[in-house]
């Protein structure tokens, strides 16, 4: 997406201080001179006064990664040839650190938030080779920084300063970090550029700047040379940013979180978004509502969680049906409806609001389910036709609505209104948003749609996709998506950026699906409620439940019930479990 700079210029010198250097001028000698400035360092002697300072971040899996193998290792396959063992290829057998920090005053360190993947399995390595534990004190997901401590004080790592004042548009800048990541992992290394000002962007504000960055340089410093002649930190590494339309990588920059969002940081405060998205989810999950498909083809399971998951494909805008018998398939996706039975009723309405059928349906809802699914088949009188309403209703209230355009077989009109998604009752403009492991854009395809993380432990960060349809009547430029992941204390725990959308047009329908990286996966911290927060640029606009539960065994539908099954109904009991070893 286009990258809009305001630089930051410097200040202007007043009207008297310009007067008295004028007169000292005139005067000659009469003044004493102005102090020299310091000299600056050679390059090669500034990355030996910063480098000490800086350090690698590992997020140390090994222990995870040896338990999935040994797991897998018993669930490969039956058949005789399959394998039976996990054959670790790795290039390098340690694991290479994932990101760079570099050491603050009070023994801290700061570094990029999106580094940090497992807070109980963080290290950090000092370049004189000292590794040690290391546990987060603050994380920021939105500024996308991160301040930890290690559990055993570093040796010979000396504190870098932070800037108090704002970088000039040209002054010269030196970005450090370890380039840990990839094949070609080098260890630390800095690079030299200028900078070009800086920018409020997703929600933080970013230092750009021209110096090139490398994968695992997230979360070093960015430096430049102080009023006393010796380094400071003016920002931390944050990403490349692409500079082509929509995203397009014509041209990238180098971008780093400015040292002022650094110091907010290490105060505590949260960001601006954060009571603004909390706000917005806590009255979200005061409603029941629902959004409607128009499509015959949905599942619904269970994943390896045992948490209910659905597939839908298709969303038809018009169907074409026999004039005799005209048919809507249709598929409510309800949330904040209560627990127990339920009956959801589905209406076909003409344009005046008329109901032509109504179809109703019982289903059961669990009480920890978030979502829930109900379809039906409306029959609507024979030689309807033209621009028909979907309605569904929970006791009687409407949830949701949409509309389709029946258009008879063998019918010459074929000119009709733009097929609109559900518009708010408010009249303003509105956007569903599906979470879903797989979506497709057109022709639709939601598969995996889900209201939950099924992992083995906690905490981890765990990642998502979504798709998103928007009525008419959205307009502007440099458009995106921003999802907001918050805990239920409304902390922001993660946050990603996708969508992006160049221009919005009002006369428009519009639908995306997010399926580029993650700039900071969420990290649920522990089982429970979590809520999406989807944002146009900064504007809440849609909502989504979350839960995080741990991976469960032998879930219905698994080799083992359906060996248990088996055993009941031929009137066998399995053989007793073996007793578990007694302990030393």
């Amino acid at each position: 997406m286009p990258i809009a700079m305001t630089p930051l210029r410097p200040r202007a010198p007043s009207a008297l201080a310009a007067a008295a250097s004028l007169a000292l001028t005139a005067a000659g000698c009469a003044g004493a001179p102005p102090p020299a400035a310091p000299a600056r360092p050679t390059p090669q002697a500034l990355f030996q006064l910063v480098a000490p300072s800086v350090v690698a971040i590992l997020n140390d899996d090994r222990a995870d990664r040896d338990a999935e193998a040994k797991e897998l290792e018993k669930t490969m396959g039956d058949e005789s040839r399959a394998p039976k063992h996990v054959i670790d290829v790795s290039l390098r057998k340690e694991p290479t650190p994932h990101g760079t920090g570099f050491m603050i005053e009070g023994g801290q360190i700061a570094t990029a938030a999106h580094v940090v993947f497992r807070p109980d399995r963080l290290k950090i390595t000092t370049r004189a080779g000292e590794t040690v534990d290391a546990e987060v004190v603050r994380i920021d997901e939105v500024r996308d920084v991160a301040i930890l401590k290690p559990k055993t004080p570093l040796r010979g790592v000396p504190p870098l300063p932070l800037d108090a004042r704002s970088l000039a548009v040209g002054e010269p800048v030196w970005a450090l970090g370890h380039t840990g990541q990839g094949v070609w992992a080098l260890s630390w290394g800095m690079s030299e550029g200028i900078a070009s000002g800086v920018v409020d962007m997703f929600g933080a504000k970013l230092l750009l700047f021209d110096a090139a960055v490398y994968p695992g340089f997230s979360g070093g410093p960015v430096v430049t040379i102080g009023a006393d002649g010796k380094p400071a930190v003016v920002g931390v590494n944050h990403a490349i940013l692409f500079t082509g339309p929509g995203g397009t990588p014509i041209a990238s920059i180098s971008s780093a979180v400015s040292v002022g969002e650094v110091r907010e940081v290490i105060a505590g405060h949260p960001p601006t978004m954060e009571k603004v998205v909390a706000d917005y989810a806590n009255k979200q999950r005061m409603r029941s509502y629902a959004d409607i498909f128009i499509t015959d083809r949905l599942s619904v399971g269970r994943d390896p969680g045992g948490q209910q998951v659905a597939h839908i494909f298709g969303n038809a805008k018009t169907l074409e049906t026999d004039k005799d018998s005209p048919r809507i398939p249709c598929v409510a996706m309800m949330f904040g409806v209560p627990a127990g039975d339920q009956t959801v009723s589905f209406e076909a309405q003409d344009i005046q609001g008329k109901t032509l059928v109504q179809k109703s349906t019982s289903l059961k809802i669990d009480g920890g389910q978030r979502v829930a699914f109900a379809s039906a088949s409306l029959l609507p009188p024979p030689g309807t036709r033209g621009k028909i309403g979907v309605v569904a209703k929970l006791g009687g209230k409407e949830l949701g609505r949409t509309s389709v355009h029946l258009d008879v077989q063998g019918d010459d009109e074929d000119l009709h209104e733009e097929h609109d998604a559900d518009s708010s009752d408010d009249g303003y403009p509105d956007v569903d948003i599906v979470v879903a492991q797989l979506a497709n854009d057109d022709p639709l395809m939601l598969g995996g749609i889900r209201a939950g993380w099924s992992e083995r432990s906690y905490p981890r960060r765990v990642g998502f996709t979504w798709f998103a349809r928007g009525t008419r009547g959205w307009s502007g430029t440099n458009a995106s998506i921003t999802a907001f992941v918050l805990d239920e204390s409304g902390h922001i725990v993660g946050r990603s950026d996708g969508c992006f959308q160049p221009e919005l047009r009002p006369e428009r329908t519009w639908s995306c699906v997010n399926s580029g990286g993650m700039q900071s996966p969420p990290m649920p911290s522990k089982t429970g409620h979590y809520d999406i927060v989807f944002a146009i640029n900064d504007r809440p606009v849609a909502w989504w439940p979350m839960e995080a539960a741990l991976r469960k065994e032998d879930l219905p539908g698994s080799d083992i019930d359906r060996w248990l099954q088996e055993m009941k109904r031929i009137g066998q009991k399995p053989p007793p479990s073996k007793p578990a070893p007694a302990k030393p």
